[in-house]
């Protein structure tokens, strides 16, 4: 069993992480409907183009930023 502590010294700290939670939710809901509303533009503009050193780097930017937010 867990146990949880009522000690008022703890108080800031459980408040800071319940804060830094909250935000973390709402930067992952903004960038995920970012993404939804632009994808379409990104297939057109990036998946059907013919290679190049731009499309290298936006698509390794997406994909360190996906791993980023997958180990968070």
């Amino acid at each position: 069993m867990t146990m949880v502590p009522n000690d008022p010294t703890w108080w800031p700290t459980i408040n800071a992480y319940r804060f830094s939670s909250n935000f973390v939710v709402a930067a992952f809901v903004g960038a995920t409907y970012d993404w939804a509303l632009t994808f379409g533009q990104e297939v057109e503009l990036v998946w059907r183009q013919r290679w190049s050193l731009m499309t290298v780097l936006y698509l390794s930017v997406c994909s360190l930023l996906v791993t980023v937010v997958m180990l968070y």
